[in-house]
């Protein structure tokens, strides 16, 4: 399976910085504010501002078993950084 990594920084209202990507196939790319709304609601936290930027060729890659289970199961996977 073919994904896209996301690079993601998000400014929470505590002024905390979270840096995480979302790895995504092709088929859920639109979805990919809502997937990174989903990670931090379960992290307890709540949002100012979501930057998205994705690299075109460095970040689209083969999944591994693990992330491609994520993406079957969830739409997404999660790298925290």
């Amino acid at each position: 399976m073919q994904v896209h990594a996301f690079d993601t920084h998000v400014m929470t209202t505590s002024g905390q910085h979270i840096h995480f990507d979302v790895l995504v196939n092709d088929e859920n790319v639109k979805q990919l504010a809502q997937y990174a709304e989903q990670y931090l609601a379960s992290l307890g936290f709540k949002v100012d501002n979501i930057k998205q930027s994705r690299c075109i060729f460095c970040h689209s890659e083969i999944a591994n078993l693990d992330v491609q289970d994520h993406i079957t199961n969830q739409g997404y996977s999660i790298i925290r950084l």
